[in-house]
C-alpha cells in the first residue's frame, strides 16, 4: 500500500512541477523595462528602417526620442482624464525646458483651466 502512495505522490509532483515550469516560461515576452540604453538606439534604427520601407520616412533620432517619451509615459502614473498630454520640449543639448502652466510633466495632473477644475473657485 505504501508503494502505490509513493507512485501517486510522484505523479502529482511531476504534474505540479510541470505546471510551475509552464507558468514561468509561458510569459517570456520582452517588455520596455527589459530594453536597456545600449539596445534602444538599435531598436530606433530598426523601427526607422521598417517605417521607411512602408513609405513613412523618419530618422532614427526621431524614433529614439519617441521611444524615450514612451518610456517616460509608461513610468508615470495613469492619467485621470482622457485629454492628450503635451510633454516638455527637449532642446539640442538634451535638456528639457520646464513645463509652462498649460503643460504637465505627468499625465495625471489636471490643467489649471480644465473643465474638471473650472468650477472650483471660491464661493461667495
Amino acid at each position: 500500500m505504501n508503494a502505490e502512495f509513493n507512485w501517486w505522490l510522484l505523479i502529482v509532483g511531476l504534474v505540479v512541477g510541470a505546471g510551475l515550469v509552464w507558468f514561468v516560461v509561458a510569459d517570456s515576452r520582452r517588455r520596455d523595462a527589459d530594453i536597456d540604453a545600449v539596445e534602444r538606439p538599435r531598436e530606433a534604427v530598426w523601427l526607422a528602417s521598417v517605417l521607411s520601407r512602408e513609405g513613412r520616412p523618419i530618422t532614427p533620432e526621431t524614433v529614439d526620442r519617441l521611444l524615450e517619451l514612451h518610456r517616460v509615459y509608461l513610468e508615470s502614473p495613469p492619467p485621470d482624464d482622457q485629454e492628450p498630454q503635451v510633454p516638455p520640449v527637449r532642446t539640442g543639448s538634451g535638456a528639457t525646458t520646464p513645463p509652462s502652466a498649460e503643460t504637465r510633466e505627468t499625465p495625471n495632473v489636471a490643467p489649471p483651466t480644465s473643465p474638471a477644475t473650472a468650477g472650483d473657485g471660491p464661493t461667495q
